[in-house]
């Protein structure tokens, strides 16, 4: 079968059942293959958040004609006729057991939530039906997600005394944008031309009734000329704080485009508008498996299921492959931690480079198979081959138990955990538990969260999360990440694992922050703040600051109390720049006082003079300043003056037009903190002038 499975896009139409009045629907695209290209008489579907279609197709697939559900049950005739065959991308899965088994290229996209339920039936008289895993937007790197490029957002109306703003709408919280219309439209400029191939939309707290229900998603290259990305009509959202997540399709999703405007025309009936958060994506939807049966004509149906191409690639699953990867997490542990954060390592581990044990035979692993009353997951099973339970896995778990002692939880002692409570959030059960002592967490395999290939679905249960983490395909994928999370908290400590290419992610990163290039330079010195860079987490913070103040101080005091950090930085800027930002982001947490933001920088290495007083901090923050190149001190003595007089807007247009000649006069700056934290510039500098400074390009020559 060949991999360049061609898509059919449909035009559609839509009517309310008996109205005859037709109007124009979201496009449809289908691509299907299931070993063998047959036209398709029949599809059915249904997506994650409950809507459902049906249709039929002619003969030669040029047109069909069925029904269309919506979420809130409301029904619609849906039509469509073949406007184009492209080589689309359709989702790959490797099919699971039998010989000859071929792969399943499958793709609908109509616009709506990820499909969850697929049923089919061909010309030839075979079909199926299977229902598909889609994977969580959080959980997945390669999803595309272009938000963070956003540097500036508008909106028609916003409720600014309350701080329910348009800028709120970017970031990962509860706050959220309230317009006193019931009809609103928001701008969003991206510092670069991207494709949007789906968007989501999240509810706001409070009144249903202020939801959007009729949106138009536009692009513009200029911001003059638009063109209609995707169009909603009768939408709605059952629940607060509700995600949905919207599909771009047709020749809409491949363009790209610097500008993007949500024109809301209508919502659910209240006199304003709201939303939480608005994200944008590039990347293609994401499945994780499909499982369910098929048949061919005359035939009896049989079990169909299959895992996405590529799943699984980098993570151990062979015997041989768990015994290279923990000789080199072994390695790494060793040479990266102090001897007594091992404890309960022998000298015989020590010396082998080992922090394992031998490896179980296989009559001790049928053994636990047969206490168990079922087969083991094909990773778990593999690794416990390859040792027979395991010491320190990660920075929390201090011990992986053995086959002797691994048990469903249901079977452990009753204050460990509480199933029934687990399997209310979410977990099938039963449980099996495979750790031991830890700090404070423990490890658990769901047997009934099962995997075409066998893997039972892993998580981690927390006291700080509070509760379960996030969901895992198998026991392997939950040790690599621990693995990955074990590096990034050792190169946070400036304990790299692995510090090679630090000095050049470092001089990337300062060079993207300079050019305006913000979420380039963010992740420049994300990664080399992995690998030991004290001086990128600093950075890193910086910028965040300028994208929003509010709790930069959190992520300040966990950076002052970090040697290597202050080493690299230097203790001059950290007193001139580091403080006063730390004091001002405290300042504006209700929760907080200057004492308490003081008290919590015991402890630093820095000896810092800190004030004792709001009056004392106020003072700190007009006269604590890191130097300026002198044209940008000049600037700024004028903002201030303008500033003094209630000439806001003058004062910004100097501060924006000096913004350009700005250069770090120090190796670890990148832009100038004196915007932010001098009570002189507080009400010039507003949050979305903050965000537009670090994606104005800065400290580069013409010839540059």
């Amino acid at each position: 079968m060949s991999e360049h499975v061609p898509s059919l896009v449909f035009h559609t139409e839509r009517q309310r059942t008996g109205t005859g009045q037709w109007t124009s629907d979201h496009g449809l695209v289908v691509a299907f293959e299931a070993g063998k290209a047959v036209p398709l008489a029949r599809l059915d579907w249904r997506d994650s958040h409950g809507a459902e279609a049906v249709i039929g197709f002619d003969p030669g697939m040029a047109a069909f004609v069925g029904l269309r559900i919506a979420a809130d049950g409301t029904t619609y005739e849906w039509r469509g006729r073949l406007v184009e065959r492209t080589q689309g991308h359709p989702h790959r899965f490797r099919v699971e057991g039998g010989e000859g088994r071929q792969d399943l290229f499958l793709l609908v996209e109509d616009g709506g939530s990820p499909v969850s339920r697929l049923g089919w039936a061909d010309r030839e008289g075979g079909g199926g039906s299977v229902v598909l895993r889609s994977v969580d937007l959080e959980e997945i790197a390669t999803a595309g997600e272009v938000t963070d490029r956003v540097r500036e957002v508008r909106a028609g109306n916003e409720h600014k005394r309350a701080g329910e703003v348009a800028l709120n709408l970017l970031d990962a919280t509860a706050a959220k944008w309230l317009s006193w219309r019931d009809a609103d439209w928001l701008e969003f400029t991206l510092d670069e031309p991207v494709r949007v191939r789906h968007y989501a939309l999240e509810s706001a707290n409070d009144f249903a009734d202020r939801d959007p229900r009729d949106w138009e998603l536009q692009g513009s290259s200029d911001g003059n000329t638009w063109v209609v990305l995707d169009s909603r009509s009768g939408e709605f959202f059952p629940q607060r704080h509700l995600s949905r997540d919207f599909q771009v399709t047709g020749t809409a999703a491949e363009a790209s485009y610097r500008h993007l405007r949500l024109e809301i025309t209508g919502n659910c009936g209240g006199g304003e508008t709201q939303l939480c958060r608005v994200r944008f994506f590039s990347g293609e939807r994401s499945y994780e498996a499909f499982s369910g049966h098929r048949y061919a004509a005359g035939e009896a149906p049989v079990p169909y299921a299959g895992i996405a191409a590529g799943l699984g690639e980098g993570v151990p699953a062979t015997v041989e492959d768990w015994r290279a990867f923990l000789a080199e997490y072994s390695a790494d542990m060793l040479r990266v931690l102090e001897h007594g954060e091992l404890d309960g390592i022998t000298e015989e581990q020590r010396a082998g480079s080992w922090l394992g044990y031998d490896a179980a035979p296989d009559e001790r692993i049928t053994a636990l198979e047969e206490r168990l009353g079922v087969p083991l997951p094909p990773s778990y099973r593999s690794f416990l081959a390859a040792s027979d339970g395991w010491t320190t896995m990660s920075t929390f778990m201090y011990e992986i138990l053995s086959t002797a002692e691994a048990d469903w939880l249901h079977n452990c002692p009753d204050d460990l955990l509480d199933e029934e409570y687990l399997e209310e959030g979410g977990l099938v059960g039963p449980l099996l538990l495979v750790s031991g002592e830890s700090d404070a967490q423990y490890w658990l395999l769901d047997a009934g969260d099962v995997s075409p290939d066998g893997e039972w679905a892993a998580y981690v249960w927390a006291s700080w999360y509070p509760g379960l983490g996030e969901r895992h395909r198998s026991f392997a994928d939950l040790v690599v990440a621990e693995r990955a999370s074990f590096e990034e908290l050792s190169g946070a400590e400036g304990r790299p694992v692995r510090p090679e290419g630090v000095a050049e992610l470092l001089g990337r990163g300062r060079a993207a922050a300079l050019r305006g290039r913000v979420a380039d330079a963010m992740d420049a010195f994300r990664r080399a703040e992995e690998k030991g860079s004290g001086a990128a987490a600093y950075l890193r913070a910086v910028l965040s600051a300028f994208l929003d103040v509010h709790g930069t101080h959190h992520e300040l005091r966990g950076l002052l109390h970090r040697p290597h950090v202050v080493a690299e930085v230097g203790v001059e800027q950290i007193e001139a720049e580091a403080l006063p930002l730390y004091l001002y982001s405290a300042s504006l947490d209700h929760h907080g006082s200057t004492a308490f933001a003081v008290r919590s920088l015991g402890g630093t290495s820095t000896g810092l003079r800190l004030p004792s007083t709001d009056e004392e901090r106020d003072a700190l923050l007009a006269e604590r300043r890191a130097p300026e190149p002198p044209a940008f001190e000049l600037a700024l003595d004028r903002a201030r003056d303008l500033a003094a007089r209630g000439a806001d807007d003058e004062a910004w247009a100097v501060i924006e037009e000096a913004l350009a000649s700005w250069y770090p006069v120090a190796p670890n700056r990148v832009a100038p903190v004196v915007l932010l934290t001098d009570p002189a510039l507080r009400g010039v500098v507003t949050p979305s002038r903050a965000r537009e400074v670090v994606f104005t390009p800065r400290g580069f020559r013409a010839d540059e």
